[in-house]
């Protein structure tokens, strides 16, 4: 048995705990410019970086939080397409909903199917009362989605440690 409410399947979409597999995929999508321009650079230049982060984006955060990033495919033919999933920050009160995917799938409602699911699974298998959202302050892209999803946009908030200023949306438990 995986994490708590995972693997899920949508309508078009399997969203699963990131594997070892998954490495290959993950340098890919972290070194795109669509990434580096909206979420920023993780440093990520090798199979053996792409694994560090399956460690601690996923692994880690399962283990201390009971959720973490998840790699997203699609259903009918595996085909990795992005990483959608929650994250504790220690500087945001909420879970953080985080999601990115690879450019040649963009503006096509997948983003939006897999963060819906993503809130199923924070609300009714987590039982969390509340997910918050951060992005760059020109990702719109983003914000669409998750106001989609029902997420309210609050003012910018600042990165600690006087880091950017980003949007900061939220969520409540409906």
């Amino acid at each position: 048995m995986g994490p708590k409410g995972l693997p899920v399947e949508t309508e078009r979409l399997l969203i699963r705990p990131m594997a070892v597999e998954d490495a290959a995929f993950i340098l890919e999508l972290l070194n795109e410019p669509t990434f580096l321009a909206n979420i920023g650079d993780k440093q990520v230049r090798s199979l053996e970086d792409a694994l560090g982060y399956i460690q601690t984006a996923g692994w880690d955060n399962y283990d201390r939080f009971g959720f973490g990033m998840n790699t997203v495919e699609l259903n009918d033919s595996s085909t990795r397409i992005g990483i959608c999933g929650l994250l504790q920050r220690d500087w945001l009160d909420l879970p953080d909903l985080g999601f990115a995917y690879l450019a040649s799938f963009h503006g096509q409602g997948l983003a939006t199917e897999a963060a819906g699911a993503m809130l199923e699974v924070a609300f009714d298998a987590l039982g969390l009362s509340g997910v918050c959202a951060i992005t760059s302050m020109t990702n719109d892209a983003s914000v669409g989605v998750l106001t989609k999803n029902g997420f309210a946009e609050g003012p910018p908030i600042q990165k600690p440690p006087d880091g950017p200023k980003i949007r900061y949306l939220e969520r409540s438990r409906p």
